[in-house]
């Protein structure tokens, strides 16, 4: 298994652009939380001193969302590029125990994309405390809820890095991983629109994600509970882990 990881890690590293994506990953989120911040008068009808320093703060964690977007592309450009260039083929053929390929491959996308979502939770908030220190106002106290929040919003990109992932070696494609990630990501806001189905929005995994930033279940005023939000994501990794490594198994590379 060491050295199926050490093989994907190594493949990780030669494709140029993945290690760019991931780096790009960190800095749009900086970027876009100044944005969310600094357009709070437009969005919120209110400026930064007019609000209270925990939600400037929160606001500017806004922009993990964009990370979560640039990892998508990671992860399924991590097993479809394979497949684009061929490699897949040779790769299968040097570890027959396809398991352990997708399980390396998941192991590299999840600790790359845990690193990079970490450090854009760090830097989106230090965006949000730097623009209220500019404008002459105190820090937020980096609370409890505070924390929470910046961890839980963190975990987030890499779950959907993980999804693209899943889905991109199901239907051997980095566009087809991408846009399944993103479906799911918009879940919640597609079940808004059909009347009757927002019931089914504390199954969905934008749910767990919330509720263990501690945030409610979007489009409901619900809270998942942290153990309740955590076996719901694991579930649903779990799940779409299966899926992919079924797909693998059962067809010729």
């Amino acid at each position: 298994m060491n050295a199926t990881v050490r093989s994907e890690w190594t493949k990780f590293r030669s494709v140029r652009s993945l290690p760019w994506l991931t780096v790009t990953a960190v800095l749009a989120a900086a970027l876009m939380a100044l944005l969310f911040v600094v357009s709070l008068p437009l969005t919120q009808g209110r400026g930064v001193d007019a609000m209270p320093a925990a939600e400037v703060v929160r606001a500017a964690l806004v922009g993990i969302d964009v990370a979560a977007i640039v990892l998508m592309v990671m992860g399924a450009s991590v097993a479809g590029s394979e497949y684009s260039s061929g490699l897949a083929q040779p790769t299968f053929l040097l570890t027959p125990r396809r398991g352990r390929v997708v399980a390396a491959k998941a192991l590299v996308v999840g600790l790359v994309a845990l690193g990079a979502s970490a450090a854009a939770a760090v830097l989106c908030t230090l965006t949000g405390q730097l623009v209220l220190l500019g404008a002459g106002l105190q820090a937020a106290p980096f609370d409890a809820p505070l924390a929470r929040l910046a961890a839980g919003s963190a975990l987030a990109p890499v779950f959907y890095a993980l999804v693209a992932l899943a889905a991109a070696l199901v239907l051997r494609s980095t566009g087809g991983g991408v846009v399944v990630a993103l479906a799911v990501l918009l879940l919640p806001v597609l079940t808004g629109w059909v009347p009757g189905l927002d019931v089914v929005a504390p199954l969905l995994p934008a749910a767990a994600v919330h509720g263990l930033a501690g945030v409610s279940v979007p489009g409901t005023a619900e809270y998942l509970a942290p153990v309740t939000a955590a076996v719901s994501l694991v579930g649903w990794i779990m799940l779409l882990g299966g899926v992919s490594l079924w797909r693998v198994r059962s067809r010729d590379a």
